[in-house]
């Protein structure tokens, strides 16, 4: 995308659940800065026809109403199994952004176990705003960005960058130690030259130390009471990727707050 004249256009999967709701009504409510165009992809297993019940389309309707009048809403309806029609319309499309509700989970339970966001999130190649509850967007003044200090900044500089022009805080460059041994200063001046070859303003660095990547993840946004957590991902689509360890997927799948994951390489994001 190069110019705010060519709307953004946001995917939104739909199941009918409160999570879709959710997500709907975040999308209706935020103050977009620049022109959008949503694609709300209704999704039937072919094996249950019926699973949605009667009143499934009036309640849409009721839910689309929130968005604010002259808002550009284009209605889909697929079927298949629901993450690979989500991908399948991404491409159609040519989607930016897939916001998605989520309930998360309430045990660290499996690889493969979780919601739509969490699968579609392992695999998108676009960024996912996964929302869990009625978070509210607008005057986000925290935002946790974990580092892993392993891979290039380029791609996460970009996507911060461009970030910026959706939302707006202070970000918290996190590095999580998985090991207590680990010399703490030599990190902290492994963050520090980190942070700014990402050329962003208006940061802190921390590093905390917890058993796991996406544990510390989540027990520091806690902690400075984040509005939102924005991590990288790999973004890749084949099959044997839902199955490897995910720490975005593990943090979508228990945050309680909005998470933004965005594929590390090159992004589509208003300018």
């Amino acid at each position: 995308m190069t110019s705010t004249s060519i709307p953004f256009r946001i995917l939104i999967p739909c199941d009918y659940s409160e999570s879709c709701r959710q997500a709907l009504s975040t999308c209706a409510t935020f103050d977009w800065k620049v022109p959008i165009e949503v694609f709300v992809l209704t999704v039937q297993d072919p094996l249950r026809p019926d699973s949605y019940g009667q009143d499934v389309e009036k309640q849409l309707t009721e839910w689309l109403a929130a968005f604010p009048a002259g808002t550009s809403i284009q209605r889909l309806n697929a079927s298949g199994r629901f993450v690979n029609v989500v991908l399948e319309a991404i491409t159609a499309y040519d989607i930016d952004m897939v916001v998605a509700g989520t309930r998360g989970s309430r045990g660290w339970d499996g690889v493969f176990v979780g919601s739509h966001a969490e699968k579609i999130v392992r695999i998108s190649p676009v960024p996912v705003l996964a929302i869990q509850q009625h978070p509210r967007l607008a005057g986000i003044r925290d935002i946790v960005v974990p580092i892993d200090l392993d891979h290039d900044p380029g791609a996460l500089s970009a996507c911060l960058t461009k970030m910026r022009t959706l939302f707006s805080g202070r970000f918290h460059f996190l590095v999580v130690a998985t090991n207590a041994a680990q010399n703490e200063e030599a990190a902290i001046g492994l963050l520090s030259e980190y942070s700014r070859k990402l050329g962003v303003s208006h940061y802190e660095n921390a590093i905390v130390v917890a058993g796991e990547v996406a544990e510390g993840i989540l027990k520091y946004a806690a902690q400075i009471g984040a509005g939102m957590i924005a991590i990288g991902t790999m973004g890749n689509p084949g099959p044997g990727h839902m199955f490897r360890p995910s720490v975005a997927a593990d943090v979508v799948n228990h945050a309680r707050i909005p998470v933004f994951t965005c594929p590390l390489r090159e992004v589509s994001m208003p300018q």
